[in-house]
């Protein structure tokens, strides 16, 4: 449960223990105001019957005369009355209740407050007639009827303030925590790499601090990473250079060193010479020129392909990916690449014929699979303009479980471009399901 719905529960729960502990006090003291109304109406009562017969004695009057009397009075609210007289009936006055319409107590109210059933006798003797026996009988009715008006009233303020409270602190919650749904989506965003996200200046002071401190710590962030995004292009940018003039100068004083010699082998090489020593000798010169040609042809290509400058990437690619072919036969790759990709990538272009070199040497060295895909994409934008370049590099091999990635720099070489180029890097890959890796790289001069 999130803190929001506990804290709403708990707030809830103590509200409806309040009404609960309110509901019983109010029961608790009409129970107790209703069975003093009832006693004080039959002592009342017989109070008034005890006055009635003295003056009736008093007067001169016969007691049975006095209480046949009591037989005009109309119903009572509160008291049934009957007077017996032997067996027979002198008086038989039932309670009057008649609350007003809609006032009547519900049955729970009635069963909680009713209080113990009163009844009370009082007994007349008379020489030569039969005891006269008064009884009254209490009835609560009407005395439950004015307490349940009383505590409806106090329950509904209750009720109404108890829902008051509960709708201004979950308002008050809710705005709060409005405030944590937004500091939640900043931390995401910041977990994800993107340091753009800004708080707003949230009217509460302790997420105010929060959002300033928030934001201070994305701009320093943001700014480091720049920098970091610097030294990297800067890093790569010397190495690279650094690649071309090592090519160069192998090119220009090992490759003419090289030619050199073979031309020298070659003049030795003459009819009249018929030495066999000196012909084998001249022979095996030849050929290990001829082979340091090839490592150094293979060693100028990987150092600086000059391909890539004088026909541009697609072409190198190509080129690149069949002598790959021709290498690694057992391999079915499954290369193609957009037309406009020179344009797109700019001066990057070497950093991406890096990525597609290293991801090829990952997948023969580590994947052992059987199928490779390759595919360069433009990405447009709305104008139909390319905004950004799509590279896909899947295979059928092992795999590996993407919490305990490979050691190697490989792939951290791959994210380490990748990043200094502003782009985006993505790895989807588990144990027997093939790797596949998504680089998204923005146009660095986009086509108009």
């Amino acid at each position: 449960m999130s803190l929001r719905f506990r804290l709403n529960l708990m707030i809830g729960l103590v509200m409806l223990a309040i009404i609960g502990m309110g509901t019983l006090f109010v029961v608790h003291n009409a129970r107790r105001s209703v069975a003093e109304e009832v006693r004080s109406s039959v002592n009342l009562a017989l109070q008034l019957i005890d006055a009635g017969l003295e003056q009736a004695v008093a007067a001169g009057r016969s007691p049975v005369d006095w209480i046949a009397q009591l037989a005009r009075l109309d119903r009572t609210r509160h008291l049934s009355l009957s007077v017996r007289q032997g067996e027979s009936a002198i008086i038989d006055l039932p309670s009057s209740s008649h609350p007003a319409e809609g006032e009547e107590a519900p049955g729970w109210f009635a069963w909680a407050v009713a209080p113990e059933p009163r009844v009370a006798e009082k007994h007349l003797h008379q020489l030569g007639n039969p005891m006269i026996q008064i009884t009254i009988d209490a009835n609560p009715a009407d005395e439950i009827a004015e307490a349940w008006i009383e505590a409806r009233g106090f329950l509904l303020l209750m009720l109404a303030l108890a829902i008051t409270v509960y709708l201004v602190v979950h308002t008050t919650l809710g705005r709060a925590f409005k405030s944590v749904g937004v500091i939640l989506e900043g931390l995401e965003d910041l977990e994800n790499g993107d340091y753009s996200r800004r708080l707003p200046e949230f009217y509460l002071p302790e997420f105010a601090r929060i959002s300033r401190t928030f934001n201070h710590t994305v701009c320093t962030l943001e700014k480091t990473r720049e920098e970091n995004r610097a030294l990297t292009q800067r890093s790569l940018a010397i190495r690279e250079e650094e690649r071309r003039h090592l090519a160069q100068e192998l090119h220009d004083e090992l490759g003419q060193s090289l030619s050199a010699i073979k031309a020298i082998a070659a003049s030795l090489r003459k009819p009249e010479r018929d030495d066999e020593a000196t012909t084998d000798a001249i022979g095996a010169i030849q050929s290990i020129c001829d082979h340091l040609f090839t490592v150094l042809r293979t060693l100028m290509q990987r150092l600086r392909p000059l391909m890539l400058d004088e026909l541009g990437l697609k072409a190198s690619l190509e080129d690149m990916i069949e002598n790959w072919r021709s290498r690694y036969p057992r391999i079915a790759l499954d290369f193609s690449c957009d037309d406009g990709i020179d344009e797109c990538v700019g001066d990057a272009r070497i950093h991406v014929f890096r990525i597609v070199q290293e991801s090829l040497t990952n997948v023969v060295r580590h994947a052992g699979a059987a199928h490779l895909g390759i595919h360069l994409n433009l990405i447009e934008a709305a104008g139909g303009r390319p905004e950004a370049l799509l590279l896909e590099v899947s295979d059928d091999g092992a795999g590996f479980d993407p919490a305990q990635a490979p050691a190697g720099l490989g792939l951290l070489g791959i994210r380490e471009r990748v990043e200094s180029l502003r782009g985006r890097f993505s790895l989807r890959t588990r144990p027997g399901a093939g790797v596949t890796l998504s680089i998204e790289i923005p146009c660095q001069d986009p086509c108009p």
